[in-house]
């Protein structure tokens, strides 16, 4: 998202953010650098059921696994009580990507990182955060091409036949 200003995203976050000029401040910083990520205020739901408009940071983190970048795909919800508060993340998989489960992913695309469970503002921070995803995402990628379509039941059962056919009787 070229050209978003602070002041633009500052307006953009509801008044209960109480930190909105640092949190324009850090998203301008990260997005300069990684432009594939996007700021904007969508709904979020929690694990109650509840609902809430927080600022989403989402798009690709590069991860660079055996010498080839990949675009790992993430939504970055930053909560009201960010700086203080870790975002919470995930990892998004495209229509043409699954997630894999590991040390860093849950089956919901869920992120969980020492980084995140150690939080402590100052140190930890969202240009900080993305560089922790891309080494982690580096060593473990948190998702992968989905399998070719299976073959139809029809071609399977023709396929197992000619296989009979051409097996030596015993």
């Amino acid at each position: 998202m070229a050209g978003v200003k602070e002041g633009a995203l500052k307006k953009m976050l509801p008044k209960r953010y109480k930190h909105r000029g640092l949190i324009a401040h850090e998203i301008c910083s990260v997005i300069s650098d990684y432009k594939c990520l996007t700021p904007a205020m969508e709904a979020y739901v929690f694990n109650d059921g509840t609902t809430r408009d927080l600022m989403c940071l989402s798009g690709n983190v590069p991860a660079f696994f055996f010498g080839k970048e990949f675009n790992i795909p993430v939504c970055l919800w930053i909560l009201d009580s960010y700086p203080t508060s870790p975002p919470i993340c995930f990892v998004k998989p495209t229509k043409d990507t699954m997630i894999v489960t590991g040390q860093y992913t849950d089956a919901n695309g869920a992120i969980h990182l020492p980084y995140l469970h150690e939080w402590n503002y100052p140190q930890s921070d969202l240009y900080g955060l993305i560089q922790m995803l891309t080494v982690v995402f580096g060593e473990e990628p948190p998702t992968c091409a989905r399998p070719p379509t299976q073959t139809a039941p029809a071609d399977v059962h023709q396929s197992w036949e000619s296989q009979q056919l051409s097996q030596p009787d015993f």
